[in-house]
């Protein structure tokens, strides 16, 4: 009989213990990669290589929002054109020659731009260039008077060369750092036409 109630004892014993262990062991421990489906992915979360990221936020809601009205709109393109503009003006307006950008310009700019041009006493005589392509980003967005305005911050650097003079004059090269806004406009009722020049402005540089 002791021997029958000891097999008993260590049989119960057994089972406890293989129940104990069934407990731990049998738990999930940690993240396992199943377990993905079945959690709750939080609102605005994507997935992108096995993680949930948040989609990145608009830098600019003004520019969102001029694509919104004008789907064919696009900043680098925009940018890339301004800086053209930029380019042709400033050395048009050095020149004394507006004529050939008259286009591109607001009649008050127009306006503006003849008549610093007409009280010059004389024509200049040094030759402009930019050291390198201007630096261009658009600053601001704003409506108004039925206008969309973009604010273009330009950074530039240009040289002003003065050939050698005949009487033994040295040849000289002036440089010239510039920051300025300029602000270009396009009526909303005619998104495909060209933005003009409507305001420049000194800005920080």
């Amino acid at each position: 009989m002791n021997n029958v109630a000891v097999l008993i004892i260590f049989a119960v014993l057994a089972l406890v213990i293989l129940v104990n262990l069934y407990n731990v062991l049998g738990r999930k421990v940690g993240f396992r990669s199943e377990d993905k489906a079945l959690g709750a992915q939080k609102p605005n979360e994507i997935e992108s290589g096995g993680k949930l990221e948040r989609p990145a936020e608009s830098r600019n809601p003004s520019l969102d929002a001029l694509k919104a009205r004008d789907v064919n709109f696009n900043e680098t393109n925009f940018l890339e054109k301004a800086r053209e503009t930029y380019e042709q003006v400033v050395l048009a307006f050095h020149k004394g020659e507006l004529e050939p950008v008259k286009d591109r310009l607001s009649e008050k700019v127009y306006a503006s731009f003849s008549d610093a041009v007409a009280a010059r006493t004389e024509a200049p005589k040094q030759i402009l260039s930019f050291v390198e392509s201007p630096k261009a980003d658009i600053d601001t967005i704003e409506y108004k008077d039925e206008q969309a305005q973009l604010r273009v911050r330009f950074l530039s650097e240009m040289v002003y060369e003065t050939q050698a003079g005949e009487n033994g004059e040295a040849a000289q090269k002036l440089y010239r750092r510039a920051a300025e806004y300029w602000t270009f406009q396009r009526a909303y009722k005619n998104m495909n036409g060209s933005w003009i020049l409507a305001r420049v402005e000194a800005a920080k540089a």
